[in-house]
């Protein structure tokens, strides 16, 4: 157990690195696509452009224009691939979100066997705290390792963030009134309210999408709070905060973005929850034996 929250954390560290790497890789301090990044319709889709970019983002580029084309709006475009890509990825999502929220249940019982074995280093101690945690896990049909499923998306996700950047269309269209070129912190310090508007949604909508699934969770009968789920309460803020921050320093583009992934995260969160939210108080489950 100790080693796969380890490599977790290890994993979500790596994840969020690769993506804050692909912002200088693609885009420039002042918001413009570094030179050879762009992605056009006359881009080539071949594999010398490295197996990365053959696999996922030049389809979905592509996909995204061809969109554009037909409906005459970037943003559009970007809107509706955002929400393939998450339909694309639903049936993993719904599958590490179940098993998430049976971890989360039985995490009590889970501390107590940890607490009861606390200061017992020796090998045979070990090994039998480990048996009575996996008794648990198996009894449940929770895989140790059914927290990485999540990471099996991130090659998409980060696919469709690069996409959307290297896109030149992105930085020369507008929505809304808004021109999803400009650095949105350039127009917030003009006091431009459409701009402080849109900074103020990424921010509800980001912390909507992390707190929701923290909500429903709590709502649920017989539910007690682990000390694991509380030490995640800084971290979720923390990411907040993080999102705000890019989103001041990059395009308004980005923000249109996020504030869609971020709502059809919620929309799946609140979906996952209403048709499997029941699978730890059916009869017959741990819970219903305390």
């Amino acid at each position: 157990m100790k080693l796969n929250k380890k490599w977790l954390r290890v994993m979500m560290v790596i994840a969020l690195l690769v993506l804050v790497t692909g912002c200088t890789q693609n885009i420039d301090a002042n918001g413009n696509i570094l030179a050879g990044r762009e992605i056009t319709e006359a881009t080539k889709w071949t594999l010398k452009a490295g197996w990365f970019d053959f696999l996922f983002v030049i389809p979905i580029a592509k996909l995204i224009l061809w969109i554009t084309d037909m409906v005459g709006n970037v943003a559009i475009g970007v809107i509706a691939v955002t929400i393939f890509v998450n339909l694309l990825t639903l049936p993993i999502m719904i599958k590490s979100t179940v098993s998430n929220q049976k971890m989360q249940f039985i995490q009590p019982e889970v501390e107590r066997i940890q607490k009861k074995y606390r200061g017992r280093k020796d090998q045979a101690s070990q090994l039998r705290m480990s048996n009575e945690i996996n008794a648990i896990y198996k009894k449940h049909g929770i895989s140790m390792w059914s927290s990485f499923t999540t990471f099996l998306t991130l090659p998409i996700m980060i696919a469709m963030w690069y996409a959307v950047q290297r896109l030149p269309i992105m930085y020369t269209s507008s929505f809304l009134g808004i021109n999803m070129g400009v650095k949105l912190w350039d127009m917030i310090v003009k006091f431009e309210p459409i701009y402080i508007i849109l900074l103020v949604i990424v921010a509800i909508v980001q912390f909507a999408s992390i707190e929701i699934p923290n909500i429903l969770m709590r709502r649920k009968p017989h539910f007690r709070e682990s000390s694991q789920m509380k030490s995640m309460k800084f971290m979720n803020y923390f990411m907040v905060i993080m999102f705000v921050y890019f989103a001041c320093i990059m395009p308004s583009a980005m923000s249109i973005y996020w504030i869609t992934n971020s709502i059809i995260s919620i929309v799946r969160s609140v979906y996952i929850d209403v048709k499997y939210g029941d699978t730890m108080t059916k009869k017959g489950s741990y819970l219903d034996q305390k």
